[in-house]
């Protein structure tokens, strides 16, 4: 089967495969393309080259052929992207522990290959619903925010804008990954209460995910270490056995400011 062109990225594209690509993964192309997606294929060299608003959801990508490119590709189309990505890793099978590093560096998901057509199509139409939520939440914020009823949420040093996907602290703009604002949001819209993993794990990924309740645990420890030094190390606290919560008297009173 002959393998698609590059993509120019300016083209609109359900998913795309990052290249290059150890061994025949044309019949993963095909399957999706049976569904109706807009499919294809780019190298590592021109994702890392090109803009991080490209228009496109699902990234899958050969971490066996990548290698330790694969994480600098997840960095260079996520770190101050305004379109949301999702990222799909295939890795070889045995080889869990390897996916399960990539999901705690920031990957969505992994997938061992070889594997059944019928699971990696589910796997890939689990991710797309979870963008089209975050979509519509995104476009309603965004009618919500024109119709001047959104609201800006100020702890102390930190703002939250729900609305603008913005970020500061202690009047440094963060640049966070849309899955570090939406855990960041989750806190400071209940400033206090105890979440526990599966909570996170629903309100960021989403139910239709495959990761486990580990990547919650490394997503907070990204978004600390993006809060830190501008905010305490501990504004973010661990309640052991329990989960995770924002600490009020760390942060000082809640207040609420139009935009």
């Amino acid at each position: 089967m002959h393998t698609p062109p590059h993509p120019t990225l300016s083209s609109p594209l359900d998913v795309v495969f990052v290249e290059p690509f150890g061994g025949s993964r044309d019949h993963l192309r095909q399957l999706l393309e049976f569904e109706g997606l807009r499919i294809g294929t780019c190298s590592g060299d021109q994702l890392l080259r090109a803009a991080p608003n490209h228009p496109v959801r699902v990234l899958i990508l050969d971490d066996a052929s990548l290698g330790e490119r694969t994480v600098p590709v997840v960095d260079a189309c996520t770190t101050g992207a305004r379109v949301r990505l999702l990222f799909l890793a295939l890795v070889p099978a045995g080889a869990d522990a390897r996916g399960i590093e990539l999901v705690e560096r920031g990957v969505d998901g992994f997938l061992t290959v070889p594997c059944g057509g019928r699971e990696f199509v589910a796997r890939v139409r689990a991710m797309l619903r979870r963008l089209d939520r975050v979509e519509r939440a995104r476009s309603h914020a965004e009618r919500v925010e024109e119709n001047g009823g959104d609201r800006v949420v100020r702890v102390r040093q930190l703002v939250v804008d729900p609305a603008r996907r913005r970020v500061r602290a202690a009047d440094h703009e963060l640049r966070l990954t849309e899955q570090e604002f939406q855990l960041l949001h989750v806190f400071v819209s209940s400033p206090g209460r105890v979440f526990n993993r599966q909570a996170l794990l629903d309100a960021v990924w989403g139910r239709d995910t495959f990761v486990t309740l580990r990547s919650v645990d490394a997503l907070v420890k990204r978004l600390r270490h993006q809060l830190h030094p501008a905010l305490p190390p501990d504004v973010l606290e661990t309640v052991r056995g329990v989960g995770y919560r924002l600490n009020e008297t760390r942060l000082g009173a809640i207040t609420s400011a139009e935009c």
